[in-house]
């Protein structure tokens, strides 16, 4: 998204760009058995909507209404892609993006952190986004760290 937007403008640093694109280059096949080892009951991969994008979809499919709280300084980030905000690059797909912010119950608190908008940030290939059982949390998270 944000860091492929500045390379694309030039204003983008080539150990961003590494990052990114190794990062996409990263297969989630492991974190995908690790997930569904741990009871997994839904997972997606974060692209085009970003991480609100595919979260909200996830909570809309929810039988019971649920909340979810973003813990925003533990979402991992690229490198650079705090800086590129920060500069107002963006992704040409992100201002559409942005109409998911209706979803945050605490927006105007939530849009006061430096990392808001790359909650709007597409991705090409973000990684995987799951829910998993609250009481294998832990271990789920200590098994994707390994």
């Amino acid at each position: 998204g944000t860091v492929l937007a500045a390379d694309m403008r030039a204003q983008a640093r080539g150990r961003w760009v590494t990052a990114a694109v190794k990062s996409m280059l990263q297969s989630n096949r492991q974190g995908a058995i690790i997930l569904r080892d741990h009871g997994a009951s839904s997972c997606t991969d974060v692209t085009g909507f970003g991480l609100l994008g595919h979260l909200a979809e996830m909570v809309r499919g929810c039988e019971q209404p649920t909340a979810v709280k973003l813990l925003m300084d533990s979402i991992p980030v690229l490198p650079g892609a705090a800086e590129c905000v920060a500069q107002g690059v963006f992704s040409s797909l992100q201002p559409a993006n942005l109409r998911l912010k209706r979803a945050v119950s605490n927006e105007a608190q939530a849009a006061a952190h430096p990392l808001w908008p790359l909650l709007f940030d597409p991705q090409t290939a973000g990684g995987l986004l799951s829910s998993v059982p609250a009481e294998k949390a832990d271990d789920c998270i200590k098994a994707l760290k390994k």
